[in-house]
């Protein structure tokens, strides 16, 4: 509580700056994921379009400034924008209370939970089947690869660079604040460190906080609401990344984020005789032969359920139905198809998890978490009600569909053998993991042989 204190005291001083313009904005202490934090709240009643903020250009800590710095200026200038200003954090950072910019330094985190900086075995326990373990495992090595093309010219010159100051662990985590707390600019095609906005304002999904961009005519970053605020409420940014993106950039996540969702990888069957045809419409359309496609919890996934009936279609002449505008079923033999496709592909997603649902709530609900712990599993809960969402959406349309006419008059279905196997699956506590995406894989058609197009057509593989 004390440092929340001390810390939204030095967040009015930034008020103060010459120049900056911000009487609609307060400081206030609200409580975050792990422990306090500083939000900025609406010091009155906000309009609508309203701005609520105006930062000057020269109060604005961007790549010029990193370049044009005495001590990592040249470096900065090799380097990418996000790494320039982690050389300029960290040379400003040594300089302590003489740096010009120690107001806003002093509002900065000093680290963040981004899993970047976990360590491999915190990232292989606690993201364990989420598809954010192996982004952050990439992204992992990327700044590890990036440090090791600085550390050479770092090492030349302990004197500029004294290795206390200048080190992987310093610059992993002085890239993670700058990527944390970084606005970009779209009118300046840029990023910047910009007091009271970095380090406090919070983001969101929602589409109901602030925009903020550069102002050519002010020559100034201007904050905007985008709806009236009652005094006391809190502005955010608006961000519209899921919260997996949300958690390796700036080690939050947001509750209830309408902009969360999961990718969804998808593509044709390389040994569909109709590959080419399907490629070209594919091309017509916008597509290419693998794409991915944002699933959400509130709705179902149009142009991903598109995509699948297409690249299963067994007859050329329904091509011509085919549209990414609308939700058009093809035949009923191929909604079947690419929904059962759907529906393993979400049953072997949470396979894929070492805990259920129902066990991820029970450790939410533990007061002994530890920030990672806490943040990994409302991640992992995240997805897996994306997932649960879509398996419950799948099965309300697979509900209607009957099965098709026998001889005998009576209505069979085609996939009962698959879809019995696959019921029993689901039915298992924990389902062999091996086995679901062995299933799931055949259902989609990965091994099909060459003569798979000399199937007649709706009898494709399922």
């Amino acid at each position: 509580m004390a440092q929340a204190l001390a810390l939204a005291d030095r967040f009015k001083g930034l008020k103060e700056l010459p120049g900056l313009k911000a009487e609609a904005c307060g400081v206030q202490r609200m409580t975050g994921d792990v422990g306090e934090r500083v939000a900025i709240v609406a010091a009155r009643d906000v309009r609508d379009k309203e701005p609520v903020m105006v930062v000057p250009e020269n109060l604005a800590v961007t790549r010029v400034d990193a370049e044009s710095h005495p001590v990592v200026g040249p470096l900065a200038a090799e380097a990418s924008e996000l790494t320039a200003l982690t050389l300029w954090l960290l040379a400003e950072r040594a300089a302590g209370a003489a740096s010009k910019y120690a107001g806003l330094l002093a509002t900065l985190p000093e680290g963040t939970l981004s899993p970047l900086l976990w360590s491999d075995e915190e990232l292989g326990e606690l993201l364990a089947g989420s598809h954010v373990l192996a982004e952050a495992r990439g992204r992992k090595q990327a700044l590890a690869d990036t440090w090791a093309g600085l550390a050479p010219k770092l090492a030349a010159d302990p004197a500029r660079f004294p290795p206390t100051v200048y080190n992987q662990a310093a610059f992993s985590s002085a890239f993670c604040v700058v990527v944390a707390t970084a606005a970009f600019l779209p009118a300046a095609n840029c990023f910047a460190l910009l007091p009271l906005v970095s380090g406090a304002m919070a983001r969101t999904g929602n589409g109901n906080g602030c925009d903020l961009d550069f102002d050519p005519e002010l020559n100034a970053v201007v904050v905007t609401a985008t709806r009236p605020y009652r005094a006391g409420s809190e502005m955010m940014l608006n961000d519209g990344r899921p919260n997996g993106e949300l958690l390796l950039a700036t080690g939050t996540l947001q509750d209830n984020n309408s902009s969360d969702f999961l990718s969804w990888p998808a593509s044709l069957v390389p040994a569909d005789r109709y590959y080419m045809m399907k490629s070209q419409v594919l091309e017509s359309m916008g597509f290419s032969a693998k794409e991915e496609f944002p699933v959400y919890a509130d709705r179902m996934p149009i142009q991903l359920l598109a995509y699948l009936r297409l690249s299963r279609v067994a007859d050329p002449a329904l091509l011509a139905k085919c549209t990414f505008e609308a939700d058009v079923e093809l035949s009923q033999m191929n909604e079947y198809e690419i929904l059962q496709i759907l529906m393993g592909d979400c049953r072997e997603r949470l396979a894929a998890y070492t805990k259920s649902y129902e066990e991820d709530v029970k450790i939410a609900q533990q007061s002994d978490l530890t920030p990672k712990e806490r943040l990994a599993v409302k991640l992992r809960l995240g997805e897996k009600r994306i997932i649960n969402a879509t398996m419950e959406a799948v099965r309300r349309r697979l509900a209607p569909i009957r099965g098709i006419p026998t001889k005998s008059g009576q209505l069979a279905d085609p996939n009962s053998d698959l879809k019995e196997i696959f019921d029993t699956i689901e039915s298992l506590p924990t389902a062999p993991l091996r086995l679901v995406q062995g299933l799931v894989s055949w259902a989609r058609g990965d091994d099909d042989p060459e003569w798979y197009g000399k199937k007649k057509p709706g009898q494709g593989r399922k």
